[in-house]
């Protein structure tokens, strides 16, 4: 098959790609130099020189193979009318990827590294392959059928002839593999293939390279790994989500063995063992905090692989500008200081709008950050890893919120936020914060110039309510206010009592609104006895005033979240899901219903013989209000037996009444008054259970969090002996006390999210020595001990 004119031309095809890829080098955009890819073309000459020597006989066998494969060829583009070239694309599919039989041999196999018996022959081999991307991609064909319909690369053969590389190959034959790397990416970055519909596949080859991360350019000393990024990006979107799936597929990370040696195969060299991870060598343990979860996985390891690049970038960014910081102060860079940066920084700018050229590789992470961002859509359509894998550590400690919040409200800002698979819940909720605090002061100034002009403006948002009047009030006044207006911030004043509302006043009236709206006695919710969430009643024919209310509860629950205001409540997950747009499943019922769920489950195991003694049809019947009422889940429902070919669409019908159908007038008025307050924010972003944390807070009491970030005044400190002693007794404490004495210090015992290490909290010395109690400024979070 070497010397087959089909061979031949494949050959001239590669030399013409090499000639223009050295012409390219003396372009800005070139990556290898002219005498190193003649250097190549000539090795690649000595290989052909050296296979003309074999013996007659295996030529023989190889032309007859070829002629054999070109007559198969030319007759199935006869018999189908599909060009022979169409026929390379998927021919290799079912060959065998451990040996040379049926694979054509200028793609690269494990047995054709492996048998290279010098350096020469294996750079040869290395430089016809991947001077082509169309080569490239069809080399290591999957020879399982079934698999190569999921992924047609074979990556635990890559994988493995990668490791034989980097352990037997030379440092000239490692340095020719990154040239020749760096040509091949900027081939797939500039030229069309018109011979493979497929180059995912070469990408996906390059990926499996350990070292793709760290390859420089020469030019520039810029990663190539975001131009890799950028071919990923110009693919089209089918060819985008076939690499996605590619990334599911094993890569044999776990396995440790590997095939032994064809008869006459020199030792191979075990400098190294035969495991690999795509995880970047190098990669710093604080780049594996939050991105840990899921790396046991074929995909997880990919996203590790993504997320190393950015987590090493930012972190060079903070080190460099804490840097120039101390050094523009002629000093020393602080210890244990965290250096913020923001993307814009990062990618070209500063703050002045000056360039910044320091960092060749920071305007590439807004593309690294897009193919995260196609992992993570895939992710969400298929839950392959848990979304805390996308979360970023380096990016979460350094983003300089206060920078990249502003940008990101630009049409065409570069902020992280256009990221949010990257931050935490914590980062999230402080982006919420500082949105909320821009525009409560847009809104102060301009009610200050409204004032100069159109006579006095409240520049807050004020709520004068009755505690025995609570939710009309409350409703009343809200009726009243302006969208304008709720985007101030919040005062409340209960009448006839005196004090400034400083927080302390508005975290009670929350607490007292929310008990109210949430009481039986309203019949807006019902809760369920062994769940304790919290969801609709059914009701039909509903007033103009209750849906009032509920709209209300809407706008409540919207208000604590733009003042910050954690709140004890206890709505189950599928309201989070619905009020973002994230479908509900099945198995959210067992949160609303437990028991409902269960029987709902219980259908799927019974036999014809019992579902036909149940006697059951489409049809549900449900309490509205104390009359009994019926719905049909499907047209005809009454009439419609439940059977074992149609109880699957009995069990997603009733999933959907419970959620929908039921409460949909409910669900619709409680949306839009929470909209009206954070439907315009950075909400709309977060995921759901990021969401139940923001509004309701999390549940871990950890008061070592609490002592370590707590700020001591008026004469204490850490090492106080009454300090010390405070914290010893508190360590002591139930659950249910140390919920008491949050309440006490905060008046709310709820823990925000991120932890007690973000509450602001204060230790004081109330005056000298004396029998009083502690005391506290619920509005400021201090506790007075004596």
């Amino acid at each position: 098959m070497a010397n087959s004119p089909e061979s031949s031309r494949k050959r001239a095809r590669a030399a013409d790609r090499q000639l223009r890829h050295s012409q390219a080098a003396e372009s800005p955009r070139g990556m290898t130099t002219r005498s190193r890819t003649q250097s190549i073309a000539n090795l690649a000459a000595k290989a052909a020189r050296t296979e003309s020597s074999q013996s007659a006989g295996q030529q023989q066998r190889r032309s007859a193979m070829a002629t054999r494969a070109d007559n198969g060829s030319e007759a199935d583009s006869a018999e189908t009318g599909v060009p022979e070239a169409d026929h390379a694309d998927h021919a290799d599919s079912g060959s065998n990827s451990g040996g040379d039989e049926g694979v054509e041999d200028d793609v690269l196999t494990v047995d054709i590294i492996r048998d290279a018996k010098s350096d020469d022959e294996l750079l040869a081999k290395l430089s016809l392959v991947f001077s082509d991307p169309c080569t490239l991609a069809r080399s290591f064909p999957q020879a399982d059928a079934v698999l190569a319909s999921d992924c047609p690369v074979d990556v635990v053969a890559v994988r493995r002839a990668y490791n034989i590389i980097f352990s037997r190959a030379s440092e000239k034959v490692l340095d020719d593999l990154r040239m020749l790397t760096i040509g091949a990416v900027s081939m797939l970055n500039s030229e069309p293939c018109d011979e493979h519909t497929n180059q995912m596949n070469a990408v996906l080859i390059l990926l499996l390279n350990p070292k793709i991360s760290e390859y420089t350019l020469p030019s520039t000393g810029a990663y190539l790994f975001s131009d890799l990024c950028s071919a990923i990006l110009g693919q089209p979107p089918a060819q985008r989500s076939a690499l996605m799936r590619y990334f599911t597929i094993d890569d044999g990370v776990c396995a440790d063995a590997q095939p032994s040696p064809s008869a006459g195969s020199p030792p191979a060299k075990r400098d190294a063992q035969d495991t690999y991870s795509p995880v970047a060598s190098g990669t710093s343990p604080s780049a594996q905090t939050s991105e840990r979860d899921g790396k046991s996985t074929p995909f997880g390891r990919y996203v590790a692989m993504f997320q190393s690049y950015i987590t090493r970038e930012v972190n060079r960014a903070a080190r460099s500008t804490l840097q120039a910081a101390a050094n523009a102060n002629g000093t020393a860079p602080a210890e244990q200081t965290t250096q913020k940066v923001s993307l814009y920084m990062l990618s070209g700018g500063n703050s002045s709008g000056n360039g910044n050229a320091s960092n060749p590789n920071g305007h590439a992470l807004p593309v690294v950050a897009q193919c995260l961002a196609l992992m993570n859509n895939y992710n969400n359509a298929h839950a392959v890893v848990p979304y805390s894998a996308f979360y970023n550590s380096a990016v979460n400690e350094h983003i300089d919120i206060k920078e990249d919040v502003p940008r990101f409200r630009m049409p065409d800002g570069l902020s992280f936020c256009s990221y949010p698979f990257l931050l935490s819940p914590t980062t999230k909720s402080e982006i919420i914060r500082i949105e909320s605090v821009i525009l409560m002061r847009t809104e102060l100034q301009d009610s200050f110039f409204r004032a100069m002009f159109s006579g006095v403006t409240c520049p807050y948002l004020v709520l004068e309510v009755r505690r025995d009047s609570l939710v009309r009030d409350t409703l009343y006044q809200l009726e009243l206010k302006l969208s304008q207006d709720l985007r101030k911030q919040l005062k409340v004043r209960f009448v006839g009592e005196e004090g400034v509302d400083e927080g302390g006043v508005q975290k009670e009236f929350f607490q007292l609104i929310v008990r109210d709206v949430f009481a039986p006695k309203y019949g807006i919710f019902k809760a369920n006895d062994e769940s304790q969430y919290h969801w609709f009643s059914p009701q039909s024919d509903l007033s103009k005033d209750t849906l009032e209310e509920i709209r209300l509860t809407g706008q409540l629950i919207g208000l604590a979240v733009y003042n910050a205001v954690i709140l004890d409540i206890h709505l189950p997950p599928a309201m989070y899901k619905k009020l973002l747009g994230v479908p509900v499943t099945r198995d959210d019922l067992r949160d609303v219903d437990p028991a409902l769920h269960h029987g709902l489950m219980q259908l799927l195991r019974l036999s014809a013989e019992d579902l036909e003694f149940l006697d059951r049809t489409f049809e549900v019947e449900y309490d509205n209000v104390g009359e009994l009422r019926t719905f049909e889940l499907i047209p005809n429902g009454a009439q419609t037996p439940l059977t074992t070919s149609n109880r699957e669409l009995f069990i997603d019908k009733y999933v959907e009444f419970v959620f929908d159908k039921s409460c949909e007038s409910q669900f619709l008025a409680f949306k839009s008054g929470f909209d009206r307050i954070c439907g315009a924010s950075y909400v709309r972003f977060m995921r759901p259970r990021e969401l139940e944390l923001l509004v309701c807070g999390c549940s871990d009491l950890d008061f070592a969090a609490l002592e370590g970030s707590t700020i001591y005044d008026g004469g204490y400190a850490k090492t106080t002996k009454v300090i010390q002693y405070f914290w010893q007794v508190v360590s002591e404490f139930t659950d249910e006390l140390k919920r008491k004495l949050l309440f006490f210090a905060t008046s709310s015992d709820r823990v925000p999210i991120g932890g007690l290490s973000k509450l602001h909290f204060v230790i004081a010395k109330n005056g000298g020595d004396s029998d009083r109690l502690p005391t506290s400024h619920t509005c400021f979070n201090v506790l007075l001990l004596p």
